[in-house]
């Protein structure tokens, strides 16, 4: 383990915002985590799992203690005759992941390519994209307990995956590290073209029978055209879910827009938040060094030297314009520190 004080996290945050944490751990294997947790104090604002910085916003020094876990070992642990089973530490960055499944031609999350951040952070956002989730391939996840400091494993069934919700936003909120997560990934993958824009790429390249591989590379080109680069141009991807509403709702917007996108949810629909924020003026928006990218609206950007609270102030200027005109109140993706 490697132990800083007063420590930037600059350059571990994708916002690239210039804020110093009290104490910043780096935790280099899976046994350090008992001898570390005792001494801190993990009431809220104290304590906090830092992995890539890829889905939070700080807009404060964080007086307290960071980890930052670094084990990344890969393992296949086992194999039948439909799927092969793989086990990834949580400091593993998971686009390494999503190019080791398809280099080996095991289905499951070669729609996830390119989401950035670790592993450990993505059961509990549940993360999805392109007709995909986490919880289609997940069969359990491993995290140290923070309350009797064990090693524990909970099942995708206990994890309570929602859009992108889980138990460890809920009732193990703050109690929990997780260590790793297995996989059930197919041998004999079927590639999932629900998305229009995925199946019209396709189909320009020229390639009707699409394997895995072929939609892994085709959704690495419409992110890299649509989305910013972080290192770049600070952002930390969608900044708001989709909302999704009821029927009565939808039907009163799709009278005015009768072109709404919209995608059904059990007995509701989901309206992507994008749609919302450009039809409410603010596609390519600026205000001072902070502004929705141009290509996709979803993303804030930091154009310079933003201060976390200047990109807060404008998510909640989005937030209250939406409202305003669609009565409809977006819920932050990213973690505001």
């Amino acid at each position: 383990m490697k132990l800083f004080e007063n420590y930037s996290l600059k350059e571990f945050n994708t916002f690239h915002i210039d804020v110093n944490a009290g104490k910043f751990i780096v935790v280099e294997k899976i046994t350090e985590l008992d001898e570390l947790i005792g001494p801190f104090e993990l009431s809220a604002g104290k304590f906090l799992i830092l992995g890539g910085g890829s889905n939070i916003l700080f807009t404060k020094d964080f007086d307290g203690t960071i980890l930052h876990l670094s084990f990344n070992q890969l393992t296949e642990i086992k194999s039948d005759d439909n799927f092969t089973y793989i086990k990834a530490e949580a400091g593993m960055i998971w686009d390494d992941l999503v190019k080791y499944s398809v280099d080996k031609n095991l289905g499951g999350i070669e729609n996830l390519a390119m989401i950035p951040g670790t592993v450990g952070a993505a059961p509990i956002q549940n993360i999805g994209a392109y007709g995909q989730e986490l919880k289609d391939s997940l069969v359990e996840v491993e995290y140290f307990d923070l309350t009797d400091r064990k090693i524990k494993t909970i099942d995708n069934e206990k994890c309570q995956f929602g859009y992108r919700d889980s138990v460890f936003k809920k009732s193990l909120k703050n109690k929990f590290i997780i260590t790793s997560v297995t996989l059930r990934l197919s041998k004999y993958p079927v590639p999932i073209l629900n998305y229009g824009t995925v199946a019209n790429e396709l189909s320009k390249s020229g390639i009707d029978k699409p394997t895995i591989k072929d939609v892994s590379s085709i959704i690495r080109k419409i992110r890299t055209e649509k989305l910013p680069d972080p290192n770049h141009i600070g952002n930390a991807g969608s900044f708001f879910k989709n909302p999704v509403i009821d029927e009565n709702k939808f039907e009163s917007i799709k009278e005015k827009y009768p072109d709404v996108p919209s995608f059904r949810q059990e007995n509701k629909i989901k309206i992507p938040a994008a749609w919302l924020i450009e039809k409410s003026g603010l596609k390519g928006f600026r205000k001072g060094n902070v502004g929705t990218y141009p290509n996709q609206p979803l993303v804030i950007v930091n154009y310079g030297t933003a201060s976390g609270k200047e990109i807060l102030e404008f998510a909640q200027l989005i937030q209250d314009t939406v409202s305003e005109k669609f009565q409809i109140q977006l819920e932050p993706e990213v973690n505001v520190i």
